[in-house]
């Protein structure tokens, strides 16, 4: 599969020529989401990313230039509380004045229940889809992609909290995921698609000389996800079925969409650290269901994935895109190399 680059050629096309007028200061919370924005926003300006690569967004401290970047916008989008909690009160101090959007609650979003327990059952899916207004369309066809023929979803209870000490230097998802939402909304296309609209839609209005721009470059970069969409899942199609493992559950909108069989993850929803029960636990599923993959990420230890990975094989995922380029094309890079990752890993 071709990497896969969103917010290029096409909708650099789009404000090419024309001299746009100075639009707003923006900022975005992690990099997938200033990805979608930096899309939205070419040909007029650059949002500022308030949370670095690599660092938990839960309990982020902000360094000065973040502070200031955040204090001097205009507009913040971010996913929500439930993933960065921490930018709630810096939003009363530093920008109390500026539009913010949390984007998982837009229209047209599909959502997600976390799952809880070390295993992945099926059935026990809870999801909620709002009706897309955006851009006039309706192309969220959620209930027909991959709810029914994967057994990767379970919403149960927490256990072992306890034990979180040993995993500080998870960078990457140290969010409270007790209960409710999952807020990885982003690792499902048709997401970011709907986030798109809803970004040029807030735009608009805010800075209404560009409101072209922005509405042209949305419906560019959602054409180029749409056919994302379509490349992923022919690549995905031979590989359902095939069960996986992942270090920390973060992938449950992924394998939504595409169908994929996840069958439990190693650390529960708030990354801390496996008991041996849970480590038992995953053993057995592994066993029973004949995991093929087990799948690291790029800011966490693998040695706990080597212990316990017996035949199967390891690869890693790259949910929020550690090892991309910040900028447009870092949105379609993490989804075109996590579709990547699956086929490879689960089709050798």
């Amino acid at each position: 599969m071709k990497a896969w680059v969103l917010g290029g050629v096409a909708a650099m096309g789009l404000t090419a020529g024309s001299a746009m007028a100075e639009g707003p200061s923006v900022a975005a919370d992690i990099a997938p989401v200033q990805s979608l924005v930096a899309q939205v926003m070419q040909g007029v300006g650059a949002p500022e990313l308030l949370i670095p690569q690599g660092v938990s967004p839960h309990g982020y401290t902000m360094r000065p230039s973040e502070a200031q970047a955040l204090q001097a916008a205009d507009v913040v989008f971010w996913i929500g509380p439930m993933l960065t909690p921490g930018l709630d009160e810096s939003f009363e101090t530093l920008a109390p004045e500026a539009v913010k959007v949390a984007l998982a609650e837009v229209e047209g979003m599909t959502h997600l229940a976390f799952r809880e327990m070390a295993g992945f059952d099926a059935d026990e899916d809870h999801i909620e889809t709002k009706t897309d207004s955006n851009m006039g369309e309706n192309d969220h066809d959620h209930e027909d992609d991959g709810h029914d023929d994967h057994d990767d979803h379970d919403d149960h209870g927490h256990d072992d909290h306890e034990d979180h000490a040993d995993h500080e230097e998870h960078d990457d998802h140290g969010h409270d995921h007790a209960g409710g939402m999952d807020p990885h909304v982003w690792l499902d296309p048709e997401n970011g698609r709907a986030m798109l609209a809803a970004i040029a839609d807030t735009l608009a209005e805010v800075d209404p000389a560009n409101a072209e721009t922005y509405r042209a470059n949305a419906e560019a970069a959602r054409a180029d996800l749409a056919g994302l969409i379509t490349q992923v899942r022919a690549g995905l199609e031979p590989v359902q079925g095939k069960a996986f493992v992942v270090f920390h559950d973060a992938y449950h909108y992924f394998e939504n969409r595409f169908g994929l069989t996840g069958a439990g993850a190693l650390l529960k929803s708030d990354a801390s650290a496996p008991s041996a029960a849970r480590l038992r636990e995953i053993e057995h599923i592994m066993q029973d269901r004949g995991v093929v993959c087990v799948f690291s990420e790029p800011q966490f230890n693998d040695k706990i994935i080597r212990t316990i990975a017996g035949d199967a094989r390891i690869a890693e995922l790259d949910p929020i895109g550690v090892t991309q380029e910040v900028g447009p094309g870092l949105y379609g890079a993490v989804l075109g190399q996590m579709g990547d990752a699956f086929r490879q890993c689960l089709g050798e």
